[in-house]
């Protein structure tokens, strides 16, 4: 398992009458904690110290700006070796009790800033509503506007400063200017640089509106907010806006491309495998060209980094049932790419009639799944009977959120009647990178993994087909455990 470390930065500012009161209740949920004092000229550095052996300290001579301080911060962070920031005010806003969800969210989102949401409607009360100045709520407004003017992603809070960084995606950190602005300028570079932005609800609390501090001066920052806005919209307007369009047509033309090359081949596929009859060796090479096709496209998916790991050197030459978990349409792709001599069970939707590769699908003797396998199991011997492994996705359907669904019977009544192996094949990061109902491929880790084979007589499996099914389902669930990433707080 993966371990990286986790970090809290708190920016602070003449904020000393509530300094002490987050630092402390941070404290109890991390360890690892960096205040940066911008240039305080209140008691900040005595209150400090009475803390220095707990947090990081680091100050500025003089007041630079969140923006500088949440750099300075960053950087040292980087430097003492963690992955992620998650910044958190120090005014006494945020609840520190939130950080668990923040932590959660880097879980399911490795890749991604994550951002804390103070509208959510579950959240924001009428009373906390009451209590927030009518400028910070136009401020934010203004905000949230803008940034989707730069980038196209419409976002219910762009100015909180309660969120979570990979500090490996921060490629822009020179770029930031200095002052408040920067918590904008931060979401729409990540949006440009192509990181994923994820929004979870938190909790705020705003005090009365006589204990209110603040270093919001409305002139000069909506000033300078309104220039830098203009300066954004304008490079937006000369770079963002046209490479994203020009991307798009660039996907397009490379799609219609696609299609007309696959056209041909599905036609050379009909000529190929009609005009005489294919010797057994002409029909695995079919297979290789497969398996090598799809090798070379999970290898060469943009953004994305692809690992195989086969530790006990299968080569599935003893035919087995082979189960996979089963998140994305890339599952397919994953399974194809490991052997030539494995037949894939798939649907008949979606696949099977597939205009752009059923043909060569079909001709691979890859076999279409209804509600059992009574229908093809005929088929299903005569390939065992000529050494090919069968793979099957025993949940059946892509899991929407990423979890082990319920493992069905019928791969392991398979593998008992036969006296078959089972194969397991764990993949991760497959749902990451091209989840259910998304059309567009994003960034991330997709990792392969041929585990032992299990005999089908092993104990631990039980002896029935339902037994086999919850053993193997509980190992797949172990494995997804084992390869998510571990954070340190």
């Amino acid at each position: 398992m993966t371990v990286k470390r986790v970090c809290v930065i708190i920016p602070t500012y003449n904020n000393a009458g509530t300094l002490l009161a987050v630092i402390d209740s941070v404290l109890q949920y991390s360890h690892h904690l960096i205040v940066v004092n911008d240039g305080s000229t209140d008691n900040t550095a005595a209150l400090l110290q009475q803390r220095a052996e707990q947090i990081c300290i680091i100050t500025h001579p003089k007041n630079k700006g969140m923006g500088a301080a949440m750099v300075t911060g960053f950087r040292e962070a980087k430097r003492r070796g963690y992955d992620y920031a998650i910044t958190i005010d120090s005014d006494g806003q945020h609840y520190a009790s939130d950080i668990p969800l923040f932590v959660e969210a880097i879980r399911r989102n490795p890749e991604a800033i994550i951002i804390g949401n103070r509208f959510d409607k579950s959240l924001f009360t009428d009373d906390i509503s009451a209590n927030m100045k009518s400028k910070s709520k136009f401020a934010n407004k203004f905000s949230n506007f803008w940034f989707r003017v730069q980038t196209g992603i419409k976002m219910q809070d762009t100015q909180t400063g309660y969120r979570a960084y990979p500090l490996n995606k921060l490629y822009w950190l020179n770029c930031i200017t200095p002052r408040y602005e920067a918590q904008l300028e931060f979401m729409v570079y990540a949006a440009w640089h192509n990181v994923k932005i994820v929004s979870i609800p938190v909790r705020v609390y705003y005090p009365p509106p006589s204990e209110h501090v603040t270093h919001f001066h409305p002139a000069k920052d909506f000033l300078r907010i309104s220039l830098l806005n203009s300066l954004l919209t304008m490079v937006a307007c000369i770079y963002a806006w046209p490479y994203k369009f020009l991307k798009f047509v660039l996907t397009l033309l490379v799609l219609l491309a696609l299609f007309v090359v696959m056209v041909f081949i599905q036609l050379w596929l009909l000529i190929y495998f009609n005009w005489r009859k294919l010797s057994e060796k002409e029909r695995l090479g079919w297979h290789s060209v497969m398996r090598a096709t799809t090798e070379w496209l999970l290898c060469h998916i943009p953004r994305v980094k692809t690992r195989f790991i086969n530790s006990t050197d299968e080569t599935f030459e003893r035919p087995a049932i082979v189960v996979a978990n089963h998140e994305s349409i890339l599952d397919l792709l994953c399974v194809i790419s490991l052997s030539p001599k494995l037949i894939v069970l798939t649907k008949r939707r979606g696949v099977w009639f597939n205009p752009l590769y059923g043909i060569g699908i079909r001709y691979a003797e890859y076999l279409p799944v209804r509600d059992n396998f009574s229908h093809c199991e005929q088929k299903l011997t005569e390939l065992i009977a000529r050494g090919y492994s069968i793979v099957i996705f025993p949940e059946g359907t892509r899991s929407a959120n990423q979890e082990i669904l319920r493992f069905k019977q019928g791969a392991f009544y398979l593998a008992q009647k036969h006296g078959l192996d089972i194969v397991p094949v764990s993949l991760h990061g497959t749902g990451d990178v091209l989840a259910r109902h998304k059309k567009l491929v994003s960034s991330g880790n997709i990792t392969i993994e041929i585990k032992p084979r299990i005999a089908t007589t092993q104990s631990e499996l039980g002896d029935s087909p339902l037994s086999m099914a919850r053993a193997v389902r509980a190992k797949f669930k172990q494995w997804k455990r084992e390869a998510q990433v571990e954070l340190e707080v």
